[in-house]
């Protein structure tokens, strides 16, 4: 006879990890955190790719919990926990997902703007992002009044930069782009005393025309840009 598993030994249900992050982003900001990765979830489940595409989860915490401590001694994140200004975080899926959580603990809400219906398959597989997004969702604390806000995006939302048509023919093409669609309203936003967004991005890494359009939309509504790199080296020992 089969055992029937107790509740504790089931996987979380991905509405209940996206109701987390709606949580962690607060009322204003939680009504836009994105349901495609966890419909994906729900569908597909999380991706099983090759033993060395899989992400190493201590590895992964030991970077974004550095690069938060270093973050914690500059002066945006100063300015992020006040409120005067916002971190747009424009990394790697599972870093920005990683560096989203461990900025909670400097007084961030971390809004998850991944819209990515990830799928096998598909130019967007969700190989690594899909397993951080499920592990850190469940380790996540609730939104606290005061909180600054930092916004998370997905820098492989676009695919790879050459993909030919042949390609697109064989697979689900779930790519997509930023865009002020992704964001509360920006008048919210300055209404609720934004003055700037920190655009938060590896050192080195070009501004993509999507973003350099999100910024021009952002600044016609009163908010002032600024780019902060983050040091190759900051992602090592």
């Amino acid at each position: 006879m089969k055992q029937v598993p107790k509740q504790s030994d089931k996987a979380p249900r991905p509405l209940w990890l996206l109701r987390r992050w709606k949580r962690a982003a607060g009322p204003l900001a939680g009504r836009f955190v994105m349901s495609a990765p966890f419909t994906a979830l729900e569908l597909y489940g999380e991706p099983r790719g090759p033993i060395a595409a899989r992400p190493n989860p201590a590895a992964l915490d030991a970077i974004c919990q550095r690069l938060a401590e270093r973050l914690s001694q500059t002066e945006q994140l100063a300015a992020v926990q006040s409120g005067e200004a916002a971190f747009v975080i424009d990394l790697p899926g599972p870093l920005s997902v990683g560096l989203g959580y461990y900025l909670q603990a400097y007084g961030v809400a971390p809004v998850l703007l991944f819209n990515g219906l990830f799928r096998p398959g598909a130019v967007l597989e969700g190989l690594e992002t899909l397993p951080a997004i499920s592990r850190y969702s469940s380790r996540l604390k609730p939104w606290q009044a005061g909180s600054g806000y930092a916004f998370l995006l997905e820098r492989d939302r676009t695919g790879p930069e050459q993909i030919d048509d042949l390609t697109l023919c064989r697979v689900f093409d779930n790519r997509y782009h930023a865009g002020e669609h992704l964001f509360p309203p920006f008048e919210e936003l300055t209404a609720q005393g934004l003055a700037a967004f920190i655009d938060l991005r590896l050192e080195g890494d070009d501004l993509p025309d999507e973003m350099d359009s999100l910024y021009r939309q952002a600044a016609r509504a009163g908010l002032d840009v600024y780019q902060a790199n983050l040091p190759r080296d900051w992602f090592v020992d």
